[in-house]
């Protein structure tokens, strides 16, 4: 068991005053003299030091002074050759939250004879090391007493007592437990306008906690508008993914967070993705050379603001995707609707350079939609095939109409995985 001291006293001054209860000479010869022993008091601190007598006061700073001067009026003051004991002077009280033992000890090594403190109703009592600690659960206080045997002092010269007082806590530690962190704030509702699920890899339904991040409610389904051939079924027992993450490559079944959506978390999620993936900030890429309905300034400023005030460099490009590329930490894709599909989607060339650029440690975001009027995400699972990731976006539609927005194709969702995802799901400017 370690220990800490938690209280220390410094003594200063002559022993004098009177004798309570002495054997031998009493010298009235003596001067008045006090001694003073001095003690850092805190009602907040662990220990606290409470006076049970005249001889402990407590002076304008705080602290106990003990003063064993004019406590009679029979004489002046401690004599020599006496033996003197001083009951209940002041106590000890554990105010902390954990059990404590209490040692005292002192410095006379200026000093021909004996002091030190016992505990009260054992004069025989000292209190000098572990094996005599007196042992205190929290709220209890233990009265101390002092005993001075003075010897042949030299009763014109003052003296200097230093003493300590010192606590152990009992459980193994040598300090109380720290409170508990508050838990951090996290996001609330997120909200997938018009959005797909994702399946795996095989085009089988993904349900691998290692890579799906968010799913709708267990109220939600999935259905096929535009009779896809592609179309993967969900069934009943199985939550629908609609974010997944496999190392750089993160999938999101909609755009998540446009300037339209007045839901802020969508765009702190967006924004946690992007920190977390690159493990802090950098440049951050939005696509706009496949004909991409959604620019960044007339549709995304608003998760451009969020990022920036983070650290982040969100710019657009509209010139060549790949030379673009070379500048970047991390691209961004969004699709709506069919409009990646009219444009060809991204070339063999492209999605080599995307290829390369995760095995360098970028990092790519790719935002789906929903199969109704059309779906670029044949040509988001192209970029996927060559990324290798472990999911691709399904040709499909999800609906709630238990927990939904203004439609059932807006589903609203707070069925996240923290567990394999803490950090995504913090709320702004906890992360």
């Amino acid at each position: 068991m370690r220990r800490r001291t938690l209280i220390t006293g410094a003594a200063a001054g002559g022993i004098g005053g009177i004798t309570l209860i002495g054997t031998g000479a009493f010298d009235t010869a003596s001067a008045e003299r006090t001694a003073t022993v001095n003690f850092a008091d805190d009602e907040d601190a662990y220990l606290g030091l409470v006076s049970k007598s005249a001889y402990a006061t407590t002076d304008g700073d705080g602290e106990l002074a003990l003063s064993f001067g004019d406590v009679s009026g029979v004489g002046d003051g401690i004599g020599r050759n006496s033996q003197f004991f001083f009951d209940e002077v002041f106590a000890v009280a554990n105010q902390g939250t954990e059990t404590v033992s209490i040692t005292a000890t002192s410095d006379t090594d200026g000093f021909d004879g004996e002091f030190r403190l016992y505990p009260t109703g054992d004069r025989d009592g000292v209190l000098d090391d572990p094996d005599n600690a007196v042992v205190l659960e929290t709220g209890t206080e233990q009265s101390v007493g002092t005993y001075v045997e003075t010897g042949d002092v030299d009763v014109t010269e003052d003296l200097d007592i230093d003493i300590t007082i010192e606590a152990a806590f009992e459980e193994g530690s040598d300090e109380p437990d720290d409170p508990e962190p508050e838990p951090p704030e996290t996001i609330g509702l997120t909200e997938f306008f018009s959005t797909s699920s994702l399946v795996d890899a095989d085009g089988d339904p993904l349900d691998d906690d290692s890579v799906v991040a968010v799913r709708a409610e267990p109220t939600a389904q999935n259905e096929n508008p535009a009779g896809d051939d592609g179309f993967v079924p969900y069934p009943d027992d199985t939550e629908i993914p609609l974010a997944a993450a496999d190392g750089n490559v993160v999938g999101f079944g909609s755009g998540l967070g446009p300037d339209a959506s007045d839901v802020d978390d969508n765009r702190t999620l967006i924004a946690n993705a992007w920190q977390t993936t690159l493990d802090g900030t950098g440049t951050v890429l939005y696509d706009e050379t496949h004909g991409q309905a959604r620019t960044l300034a007339g549709d995304f400023s608003a998760l451009e603001s969020l990022a920036e005030g983070r650290g982040f460099d969100v710019q657009s490009t509209g010139s060549d995707f790949v030379d673009a590329l070379a500048d970047a930490d991390a691209v961004m894709v969004a699709t709506t609707d069919g409009d990646v599909a009219a444009s060809g989607g991204f070339s063999d060339a492209e999605r080599t350079a995307l290829a390369d650029f995760v095995d360098d440690g970028g990092a790519v975001f790719l935002h789906g939609t929903a199969s109704f009027e059309g779906t670029s995400n044949g040509e988001l699972n192209a970029v996927l095939d060559e990324l290798d990731a472990a999911f691709r976006f399904n040709v499909d539609q999800v609906t709630d109409e238990e927990n939904s927005g203004f439609a059932p194709f807006v589903p609203q969702t707070s069925n996240f995985n923290d567990g394999e995802f803490p950090d995504l799901f913090l709320a702004e400017g906890e992360l």
